[in-house]
């Protein structure tokens, strides 16, 4: 039954749920400038009734529930597109490092220094005896080559930074994946008598937000739970949870399983590992994809890799077939640097040396051509075969002269992990040289450059490519000439037609097969045209990235956000209904003071 003291509880029951709603607009109000907030909506509700005659006799109002104005899906698109975003822009910026490196329209770097070194042999092959010349060509070698191997430094440099990077990356990921699991625990308990932790679950949306800037993660929560009555955008997940990276198991409600980086079995980059409870390790490095750590690995492994090996294959193009070409400057030794072995077939060795033919050459002190013959190579060849052709009691002139073939003057060896051509013993001192020329200049055997037989260029990529030792040395040493003669300047023009010629570049990491065919210049602007071309790429993304960032952003603060305009008013509203509570307060105070009046 009713009685006045009802109406006193209702008045309560009206000034309890103001100050709820007012305590709640206030928390709104004071997160407003946090980007991790939620806002937050009392749900107000009326007590039971009294079931009586006429009519059911209300009991005030009651807060049932404070509730986020969540939208689930928005906030799995808002994850989307950061993780989208935070990819294209790191790849923009390390991408942009990168085309520094190549600063071609500025007339420097690699292409001007490439011209600057086809020059100086021009200049040379007018007389090659002149020392001044040799100087100047050494000179500009040495430049020449100290810009490959820089330019490869710088990349390898911001390779090897990125490598450390994921090291840092892998930790913070592991370290917020932590949290996250701590977190369900508290928030576990806290809405085990069905209430709503709508700050803890706001501390776990920033940290998958931040989860998903590092990597793509794939969450699931459980069933959502709509709910159009409190807000038509209320979407909200349910108390299961789990997170997994890579396709692996990452936190599973409160436990978390760590990613642990090791390096690559037989050396190299880091590698990504998943780690179970039990300690074994799955490498999910390939499966990685998304955010920052996405970006290190498609840059470490793929865009700067792809750099460096074009890089490579130019340097080693380079100095292949220009050793090739100066194998035919005459000399009394020759020192492979290869590795090889006396029973490895051509085949077998990876070397890029062509089936064809090449031509020893002896010389007398006077130039004289004395001894020729012709070195068939095939496939099936083994590099001992080949050097005992070389030593072969063959008629090369068909005189029946015994004293004046190549295996008179010449003793070739593939002993010792090297192939070596040598004048015998019993005729140096005479003046006798020797030299390889190819007997088809248009489809070359490339058997001396690749051995490095004669060699102008050391090394056999581009972080080791430079002048021979002997010739930085002593750059008099330097010949442009094929036979021993004044005024044979056949290798220097032959060095120079080189620059126009199409030679065919090797990838390093193809096991030397063939890449493309092009000149040295045509290969070299294509290279740095792929590195503008991924540059802008790199940009064109991160500009797409960001305005389809921008616009969930837009859409998730539309909903998720304070919006100051609608606390002030509802802060009006509650306090409003906090007077008229206090004011029914007031009245049902004097209504029991006028009953007590009565009864006296």
């Amino acid at each position: 039954m009713a009685s006045i003291f009802n109406a006193l509880n209702i008045g309560y029951s009206g000034l309890k749920t103001s100050q709820i709603a007012i305590d709640t607009t206030g928390h709104n109000i004071a997160n407003a400038q946090n980007p991790d907030y939620t806002r937050q909506r009392v749900v107000i509700s009326p007590n039971t009734p009294l079931h009586t005659t006429p009519g059911d006799i209300g009991l005030g109002a009651k807060i049932t529930e404070i509730v986020r104005i969540h939208d689930e899906f928005v906030y799995k698109r808002l994850k989307d597109a950061s993780t989208d975003n935070e990819y294209s822009q790191f790849r923009k910026e390390t991408m942009d490092e990168v085309s520094t490196y190549f600063p071609e329209i500025d007339k420097n770097g690699i292409y001007n220094g490439m011209q600057e070194y086809f020059n100086a042999w021009n200049d040379f092959s007018k007389n090659t005896d002149d020392t001044a010349l040799k100087t100047n060509l050494a000179q500009q070698t040495r430049t020449f080559t100290s810009t490959i191997r820089q330019t490869r430094e710088q990349i390898a440099t911001l390779q090897n930074s990125l490598d450390e990077q994921l090291q840092t990356a892998v930790d913070e990921i592991n370290r917020l994946g932590r949290q996250i699991a701590d977190i369900n625990i508290r928030i576990n308990t806290d809405e085990a008598g069905g209430d709503h932790a709508n700050d803890l679950r706001d501390q776990r949306d920033k940290l998958e937000l931040a989860l998903s800037k590092l990597v793509d993660i794939a969450v699931s929560k459980g069933d959502l739970q709509p709910d159009a009555t409190v807000d038509r955008h209320r979407i909200e997940s349910g108390d299961a949870y789990h997170l997994s990276i890579g396709g692996s198991s990452f936190v599973d409600g409160s436990t978390f399983h760590p990613l642990v980086i090791d390096e690559k079995e037989g050396g190299g980059f880091k590698q990504v590992y998943y780690q179970r409870q039990d300690y074994e390790k799955f490498d999910i490095t390939g499966y990685l994809h998304g955010g920052k750590v996405g970006a290190i690995l498609s840059l470490r492994d793929g865009d700067l890799q792809n750099v460096m090996d074009e890089l490579d294959s130019y340097a080693s193009s380079m100095a292949m077939f220009t050793n090739n070409l100066y194998a035919a400057h005459a000399t009394t030794a020759m020192r492979g640097d290869a590795e090889i072995e006396e029973d490895q077939t051509v085949q077998n060795s990876e070397l890029p040396i062509r089936e064809g033919s090449f031509y020893v050459k002896v010389y007398d002190i006077d130039g004289n051509e004395v001894a020729k013959r012709e070195i068939v190579v095939t496939k099936e060849k083994t590099f001992g075969e080949i050097a005992g052709f070389i030593n072969a009691n063959i008629d090369d002139n068909g005189d029946n002269v015994t004293s004046n073939d190549v295996d008179d003057f010449l003793d070739a060896s593939a002993k010792n992990g090297r192939f070596t051509i040598d004048v015998k013993q019993e005729v140096q001192g005479l003046g006798y040289t020797f030299a390889i020329e190819e007997a088809d200049k248009e489809a070359p055997t490339l058997f001396a450059g690749a051995l490095g037989l004669e060699r102008f260029f050391d090394g056999r990529s581009a972080a080791d490519i430079r002048l021979n030792k002997a010739l930085d040395e002593n750059p008099t040493r330097i010949g442009g000439n094929g036979a021993p003669v004044a005024g044979d300047n056949r290798v220097a023009n032959s060095m120079i037609e080189l620059q126009y010629d199409k030679i065919d570049f090797y990838m390093p990491a193809d096991s030397g097969n063939l890449y493309t065919s092009d000149t040295l210049s045509g290969f070299f602007r294509m290279s740095a045209t792929n590195v503008a071309d991924t540059t802008a790429s790199a940009h064109a993304s991160a500009e797409t990235s960001e305005a389809l960032l921008n616009a969930v952003v837009d859409e998730f603060d539309s909903i998720s956000k304070v919006d100051m305009d609608e606390e002030l008013t509802n802060l009006m509203k509650y306090q409003t209904g906090y007077s008229a509570s206090a004011k029914v307060i007031t009245t049902i105070d004097q209504m029991i003071q006028t009953l007590l009046n009565i009864k006296q």
